[in-house]
Parts: structure tokens; sequence; C-alpha cells
């Protein structure tokens, strides 16, 4: 692998899918090799001390009104860790800006750079004829791209059909099921009054595309059938107050439980409690979608079903019938139907979620996807 500077904006301590994917990979590429840049953040040394790879951290765009493009100190600094530090190849995390940055750069040093989509910047990517032209030169101008799953690969293909083919890096879970305390476990059931109940779980952020309202809404339904089931949505976000009060309209203020500041090290304890979890994403008028759903496999991680929506990229982190269901995402009646079903019949939820956790022991490692990575970067 040739010395590369991976450029994101997002990245640990700060919280989000891209900071996880690309965290994780760097943890697997050679350290000697890789140096990343990204921004400062209060607790930021906390984290990179514990790194065995050299990162930068700067401030990435300007706030000054007299200062125009935004991204100028981002391509003052990514050309200062360039020069200094040998760099022979250049991640973009982000196709704007990031990949601006990188394309000004190689026009200057003729340094080659791999552009990393996720989905919703490539549909975002044509929000203006400005931004759509600006994508398209900096993803043809690029040595190789990178797309976390196949739904991502042909939306690239579709609205950029010019540009190179995208070599598939899929996000994976980090998910652990050792050293699981069981006491825990009982703590929360009896704290929570889940003893004898059917739990169903969603863990994600609070917003409109994750489907936490479709739930509610068919939990009523749900309830009819299963009357023991208890809904648990892990997660915080802008939809929060929206969705307590669908809640408090349905009446449901004892059948559904938010948990809003779960600690990573909390979360393996609320899949070990769930039955079922659900997340029926859904496309929005915008274009944001899911592009993957790294937690439909943290689920099967832990033997759970998972009931995605068919949507994006999470039909294929979801084999319908074989790791869990795919549901219309804005169908209450399917999505009731789908629950009320492996609650119904626990031993085909089970092979459901045993099948989950055997696809993921054997596709989904990020020491796998990190060595193709590195492939990339010889």
């Amino acid at each position: 692998m040739q010395r590369t500077l991976l450029i994101t904006i997002d990245f640990p301590p700060m919280f989000g899918g891209v900071a996880n994917y690309w965290a994780n990979l760097c943890r697997y590429l050679p350290s000697d090799s890789l140096v990343v840049l990204a921004p400062e953040y209060d607790n930021s040394l906390d984290f990179d001390i514990k790194q065995n790879y050299l990162i930068y951290r700067k401030n990435f765009l300007s706030n000054s009104r007299w200062v125009w493009p935004k991204w100028l100190p981002l391509l003052y600094h990514a050309y200062k860790v360039v020069r200094s530090e040998k760099i022979k190849k250049i991640i973009v995390a982000h196709l704007l800006p990031v990949g601006t940055v990188t394309y000004v750069i190689k026009k200057f040093l003729g340094i080659p750079y791999l552009v990393s989509v996720h989905g919703l910047d490539v549909a975002y990517s044509g929000a203006s004829k400005r931004k759509k032209r600006l994508s398209k030169t900096i993803l043809k101008n690029a040595d190789k791209i990178i797309a976390n799953s196949a739904y991502t690969q042909g939306l690239l293909a579709e609205k950029y059909s010019d540009c190179p083919e995208a070599n598939i890096i899929y996000p994976c879970p980090s998910a652990s099921c050792q050293n699981i305390n069981q006491e825990r476990i009982e703590e929360l059931r009896q704290k929570y009054n889940l003893q004898n109940k059917k739990v169903l779980l969603t863990v994600g952020r609070l917003v409109e595309r994750k489907g936490h309202d479709k739930v509610i809404e068919a939990l009523p339904n749900i309830l009819r059938q299963v009357p023991s089931v208890v809904y648990l949505i892990v997660g915080n976000g802008e939809n929060y107050k929206k969705l307590k009060q669908l809640v408090e309209k349905n009446s449901l203020q004892d059948r559904v439980l938010f948990f809003t500041d779960v600690l990573d090290s909390e979360l393996p304890y609320f899949y070990c409690l769930a039955d079922v979890f659900i997340m029926p994403s859904r496309r929005l008028d915008d274009g944001d979608i899911e592009g993957f759903g790294i937690v439909y496999l943290e689920a099967n991680c832990y033997a759970k079903p998972a009931i995605a929506g068919r949507s994006g990229g999470a039909v294929e982190a979801v084999e319908h019938n074989v790791t869990g269901l795919l549901v219309d995402p804005m169908s209450v009646n399917e999505i009731a139907q789908a629950v009320i079903s492996l609650f119904r019949n626990e031993k085909r939820a089970q092979e459901l979620g045993e099948r989950g956790r055997n696809r993921v022991n054997l596709r989904f490692h990020w020491a796998k996807q990190a060595e193709k990575l590195r492939k990339l970067l010889i």
C-alpha cells in the first residue's frame, strides 16, 4: 500500500455511519502507510492517542464572510499534509467538498485519488447544475471509486454513466456477542418491565426515513394479535418530539419506550433483550435513502431476525426469508403482518436470526473489507 491520506469530515469521536465506516477500515490498514486528516472536536485527543496511525486535526471550513469558497482552509491543510508526509494517494470520504479539494491537488501535484460514496451523497450531488457538473468532474478524474453497497454502485452508474465503475466495500457490524453480562440483561428486563414480553427493537437516528413512525402506527394492529409486544426505540434525532406525539396520539405510552442516550457499551444488551429487530427505512422525496443499513447486520450478530423496508441498500443487508423480512416501508398493514408472523412463529424467527448470524460471520468482516481497500491502494 502506497502512503495514503484519508480526508474525511466524519471521523470519531463524531458518531455516524461514515465515521464508523472509516474508523473501522483504518484499524485494518497498514498503520505506517496511513495518514488521516479530520476535523477537530473537543475530545478528539482521547480517540487519537489510542490509534496506531497518524491523525491530523484541523478546521476544514471557514466561517468568515471574506473567505470564499469556504473549503479554502481544507485545501491549505491538505496541501501541507500531502507535502510533509510525502503522500502518494488520497482517499476522498465525501464527494463534496472534499472531492473538490483533492481534484485541485491532483491538478497541481498529480496525486491520484479514490472517491468513497455512500448513497445519500450521490443523491444530493444533483441538487443543482453546478454541483452535478462539479461532481461529474471529480468522479471522472478519480483513480478509483468505492461504494458501500451494490445499490449505491447502481445509483452512481445511473447518474454518472461515463465515470469509472465503483468497487464495493461493505460496512460491517462492530457488535460482539462476547463478554455479555447476563445479570445486566436481567436487570434491564426488570427495570423496564419486559418480563414475559415480546420485544421489538429499532436502533438508529430519529429521522423520517428510518420509519419509526410507521412501526408506531402499526402497533395497534400488532397488539390486537400479540398483546404482549413492547417497542424499544434506541437513538436520538430531529423527529423525537414528533414520534413522542404519535405515541401519545395512539395511547401507546406504556408500549413504546425511548432510549436517547444509550452508550455503545450498553447497546449489545438492547440487542439481547430484543426478539425482533425492525427498521422499515424508506426513500424520501428529496432523495434521502438508506445506502446500506449496518444495524440489520448488528441485529443478526445477536441471532435476531431483521425486518427492513424494501428500499435502497437495505435489500442487501437483509435477505428476504433468509435472514429477515422485507416489507413495503409505506404499508402499515404489511409492517404489522411481518411483525405478527415472527412473534407467532418463534421457530421461524430463530431460524432467520441464526442464518443472519452465519451470514455475517462468513461475509461481513472489517478485515476482509479493508484488504479489498488495501489492494486498491497498491
